[in-house]
């Protein structure tokens, strides 16, 4: 019986450790998304203001300045939105593949101390 414990805990100490990779993984795909979302969003941005200055430096009057500027706002909302979303997708589909892991091993723990 002695003989048995010692197996139990390195088979746990084994089940542990591969879950802390599997949530490390998780996470490190997870990070890899959030900045890939950043990098995209950043480009997007440098695109916009710098097409943005070279329409407000060809405007003539405050009129076609106070328009052009006007005309930035619904797309800029939107554009705001569409990041939001993307990073809360990001997010919900770490978050639910981390509980998952962590239901899997909670009715790991369960079954194991079902059967002692």
């Amino acid at each position: 019986m002695s003989a048995l414990i010692p197996e139990q805990l390195i088979t746990s100490h084994k089940a542990n450790i591969a879950a802390l990779f599997m949530l490390t993984g998780q996470m490190f795909d997870g990070y890899r998304k959030l900045v890939e979302l950043n990098l995209a969003a950043a480009r997007t941005a440098s695109a916009e203001s710098a097409k943005l200055c070279q329409e407000l430096f060809s405007c003539t009057t405050p009129e076609q300045l106070l328009t052009r500027q006007a005309d930035r706002v619904q797309p800029e909302a939107e554009r705001v939105l569409s990041y939001a979303s993307h990073f809360c997708d990001i997010v919900r589909d770490t978050q639910s593949k981390w509980m998952q892991a962590a239901q899997a091993q909670y009715d790991a723990k369960n079954q194991y101390r079902s059967r002692s």
